[in-house]
């Protein structure tokens, strides 16, 4: 089966689905100021939905290999448009209020990634059934996912000057909705359609655990959680603030984003065939632009170094979802991923209270660099960490086929 649909089917939905959940971030505290005026609020909206959206990780990673990928997917995302949808729905009949905000945020954050964690473990067979490598088809999600990251906020920010935010709203869900169409659309080889037969909700951890690759590369994300976490939501907002320069903080992530766009162009066009290297590549990378950033020397050279780090993003990305896809077994696809993203999850709020611990102590330079410090040490186990290179380098074996009598039999 080879469908020329197949692809731009899923990138589309891909984009949408992201386009949504960036668009909710901003209309959503948007909403809780313009119905209550309270700041507190908005905060708390955001707070609360963080455990239930990193406890629905991992279940969700259950639930896909138990009820197959695609139809998990349709389900998420027909669940994140509901949940959305339902903030208009109850702004007009009884009116938003703090119980309704937080209800509702908790609902879509059981949704979100659920729906992004079954996307991308359709990607196998997306390639299967569309002929398009997978090293292509993750290249072509990362630049997504960069444009997401880059375009989706500007837009839902110049929505909301056009128009009510109910109404963007509206769109907003209607992304969702869009996404779930789209899948559920889209021609798939059979396999995709079916639950595992092993249904044992730890099996995805035994295997992370017991696989040393997998394990090197679960610490890896974890511990580029606990760094990134601190730069995004504290480093760089403090730093522009005191430079009163709130313009050069969004030109800054932005320089990320484009970089991230950029680091997955060059996955797809030169390393594609030469793993290792991308991955050396991009953990020497992420280390220089820690060192660039940590030097808070006014904007550009903060820009560059976040630039040099969304490259190496850029790269990472669709590499490790390749190595993982074809490493992992299909019917444990969905519990792996699902508890890769739970654990990341919960590594952000301890790089948080770390950096806490740091600036209560010292300042923000200080703080800064023991980012950068920490980003070296990650890359440099990255690197030399023993069980990874033959992991991420070598194409698993393919399954052997059935003989004729064997299929003649069965």
């Amino acid at each position: 089966m080879n469908s020329k649909a197949t692809l731009p089917l899923y990138l589309t939905a891909t984009a949408t689905s992201l386009f949504g959940n960036a668009a909710i971030a901003i209309v959503l505290p948007w909403l809780v100021l313009e119905r209550t005026g309270n700041p507190a609020l908005a905060a708390t909206v955001a707070a609360v939905s963080a455990l239930p959206a990193a406890i629905s990780a991992f279940v969700g990673g259950h639930l896909i290999d138990k009820v197959g990928r695609r139809r998990m997917s349709v389900l998420a995302d027909l669940g994140s448009a509901a949940s959305v949808a339902g903030l208009a729905i109850v702004d007009a009949a009884v009116g938003l209020d703090a119980f309704w905000f937080i209800a509702l945020g908790i609902l879509g954050a059981l949704f979100d990634v659920p729906g992004m964690t079954a996307r991308e473990t359709l990607l196998a067979n997306v390639s299967e059934t569309s002929g398009v490598t997978l090293d292509r088809i993750a290249a072509l999600r990362g630049m997504i996912f960069g444009l997401s990251f880059l375009a989706g906020p500007a837009l839902a920010g110049w929505l909301l000057t056009m128009l009510d935010s109910v109404d963007v709203i509206w769109i907003t869900a209607g992304c969702s909705l869009a996404a779930a169409v789209l899948i559920g659309l889209m021609p798939l080889v059979p396999s995709a359609l079916a639950p595992s037969e092993d249904t044992s909700v730890l099996a995805g951890f035994t295997l992370v655990f017991g696989t040393p690759a997998l394990k090197a590369m679960l610490i890896i994300s974890l511990a580029s959680m606990v760094v990134v976490g601190p730069l995004l939501a504290i480093i760089l907002p403090a730093h522009f603030t005191a430079l009163a320069s709130p313009g050069q903080l969004g030109l800054t992530l932005s320089a990320y984003a484009v970089g991230s766009m950029v680091g997955s162009g060059l996955y797809g066009l030169l390393f594609g065939n030469r793993r290792w290297a991308a991955w050396v590549v991009s953990n020497l990378l992420y280390a220089v632009g820690g060192v660039l950033v940590a030097t808070l020397d006014g904007f550009w050279l903060v820009a560059v170094g976040m630039t040099v780090a969304g490259i190496a993003s850029g790269l990472m990305q669709p590499l490790t979802t390749v190595v993982m896809t074809e490493r992992i077994p299909d019917a444990l696809r969905g519990r792996v991923f699902g508890a890769y993203s739970a654990a990341s999850m919960m590594a952000n709020p301890v790089g948080l209270g770390l950096m806490a611990l740091i600036l209560s102590a010292g300042t923000l330079q200080t703080g800064a660099w023991a980012m950068a410090l920490g980003w070296a040490i990650v890359s440099a186990y990255a690197i030399v960490a023993p069980s990874l290179r033959g992991y991420v380098e070598a194409a698993p074996e393919p399954e052997k086929e059935p003989d004729a009598d064997h299929q003649t039999a069965g």
